[in-house]
């Protein structure tokens, strides 16, 4: 009888690794595992976090990163992996080896051009409206691309998100047909693709052809994370994060 597959769909930052300035005063800074785009470190692996790493990468038969980096901010990961697949860019890029995935990009195909429309038109329509909502506030618009593929429109705040400014941001992704996602002082609005959820579910069940005796075990930190981890069978999550927060609170 096959034991199956034991399969690791892991986010990166804040759940294998923390950046520098994340991480607690008080915490060893054991193992670099990123460095930034000048070569330059920029973050490292708790005694805690290398013990987790070690202990799954060295039982894994298949280890698939799950973050919202871009595929060029993910080879900068140092952390000796399979790059095999991945699942960068929040989800609207499944890469096979830095390249995109054949089967994906022929389903991301019908949807490119629109994308690249839609954001423009959301670029356009925000540049006008926020400073009129929310004239205390210096926003920067940014149209995120990976591979020649939009990803996302980044909505950044020099202060916390009036009330007007989220309801104009809602209206602009309902218009436009994007999905908004929001906290304090950031926004963006990604196009349907763009999601962790269905990339990690296109791999396991299409790609990986997922069995029944597999074991999925999957890691994240965030809230934005949860819609991923649900295709797994068993999920860890650091003590220190949103996630374990919210859970916390639902136990009180």
């Amino acid at each position: 009888m096959s034991r199956g597959r034991l399969i690791l769909l892991t986010d990166l930052d804040d759940t294998l690794f923390a950046s520098e300035r994340s991480l607690p005063d008080n915490a060893e800074r054991v193992q670099l595992a990123a460095v930034d785009g000048d070569g330059a470190p920029l973050s490292f692996q708790t005694h805690q976090q290398r013990m987790l790493w070690e202990l799954f990468s060295g039982a894994a038969n298949v280890i698939i990163p799950v973050t919202g980096r871009t595929s060029y901010a993910l080879d900068r990961v140092t952390l000796s992996f399979p790059r095999k697949y991945a699942v960068v860019s929040h989800g609207a890029l499944v890469t096979s080896e830095g390249d995109v995935l054949p089967a994906w990009q022929s389903r991301l195909a019908p949807h490119v051009d629109n994308a690249h429309l839609t954001i423009g038109r959301a670029y356009a329509d925000l540049s006008e409206a926020l400073p009129r909502v929310a004239p205390h506030l210096q926003f920067t618009l940014r149209r995120l691309e990976d591979l020649s593929v939009p990803v996302y429109l980044s909505i950044k705040a020099t202060g916390a998100l009036t009330v007007e400014a989220h309801a104009l941001l809602n209206e602009v992704a309902q218009t436009h047909g994007l999905s908004l996602h929001a906290n304090t002082r950031n926004a963006a609005l990604r196009p349907s693709y763009t999601c962790k959820s269905e990339a990690c579910r296109f791999l396991l069940e299409e790609v990986l052809q997922r069995q029944p005796e597999d074991t999925v075990i999957a890691l994240g930190d965030s809230l934005s994370d949860l819609p991923f981890m649900t295709h797994s069978d068993l999920a860890v999550m650091p003590t220190r994060s949103q996630v374990w927060n919210a859970v916390k609170e639902l136990a009180q």
